[in-house]
């Protein structure tokens, strides 16, 4: 198959901070809290939520995001991006576009900064889009991408310009294989909300299909549907890597 190669793995899955900071169950919330935490249970990397309290672009000043990559490699987890999950709703109205689109091109601009810190590699910054967007939203979200040197990659697919994340819970509940859009040239991150027994993902062709890409596709773990984070973060782990060795922990 063009472009593709047998890698050394899949590499590690990243956990993200997504929706954590008010998660009733969550056992931490500041992000210093969520770093501690996530390194202390074997991860090995990071995603932030850009829609954390102490995280949102427009409240960090030069001195903050210093302290911030600071803070991501005292964790010694790899940092892998930023989610910047608003409502898709708001993307489709002219009313609530602009602050929208505001958000997610300053997660785009504080992700390129943090690129600078070397604190990580191939940074994704993920986000979900409607179906038919305000005009010029993508546009200007692919150029923010351009300008900050990272990947914008979008839960949806089909908007040109932009990245894929593939939602592999999604694919399973619909009954589509995985591997197709996992090896797809657009596709820049796979997200996972860990095991469960009703929504089951075949990690190992997963980790197969990320191991044979040559283009860079990281991949997360979103606590944020989680009942028990702290149980799910163990379970994935564990699920991980047994599926990919050659990622170590598989976190």
């Amino acid at each position: 198959m063009e472009g593709l190669a047998m890698g050394a793995g899949a590499g590690p899955l990243a956990c993200s901070m997504r929706g954590l900071a008010s998660h009733a169950h969550a056992p931490a919330a500041s992000a210093k809290g969520l770093l501690d935490w996530m390194s202390q249970a074997g991860a090995r990397a990071v995603v932030l939520d850009a829609t954390h309290p102490e995280l949102r672009p427009r409240d960090l000043g030069r001195s903050a995001r210093r302290d911030l990559a600071s803070a991501i490699r005292r964790s010694e987890l790899a940092w892998k991006g930023i989610d910047v999950f608003v409502p898709t709703a708001h993307l489709a109205s002219c009313e609530h576009s602009d602050r929208a689109l505001s958000a997610v091109i300053g997660a785009i601009e504080l992700a390129g900064e943090l690129a600078a810190f070397n604190i990580g590699e191939h940074a994704v910054v993920t986000f979900d889009l409607p179906d038919e967007p305000v005009d010029g939203v993508v546009r200007e979200i692919v150029s923010a991408a351009e300008r900050a040197g990272v990947l914008a990659a979008c839960l949806r697919d089909g908007h040109a310009g932009l990245r894929r994340a593939v939602d592999l819970d999604a694919l399973a509940e619909a009954g589509v294989d995985a591997v197709g859009a996992v090896t797809s040239a657009t596709t820049a991150q796979v997200r996972w909300g860990g095991p469960r027994v009703e929504r089951r993902v075949d990690l190992l062709a997963v980790t197969g299909a990320m191991a044979i890409r040559t283009e860079p596709c990281s991949a997360v773990l979103d606590l944020s549907k989680s009942m028990e984070p702290a149980r799910t973060i163990d379970a994935a782990i564990v699920a991980w890597s047994k599926a990919d060795p050659a990622s170590g922990l598989g976190l």
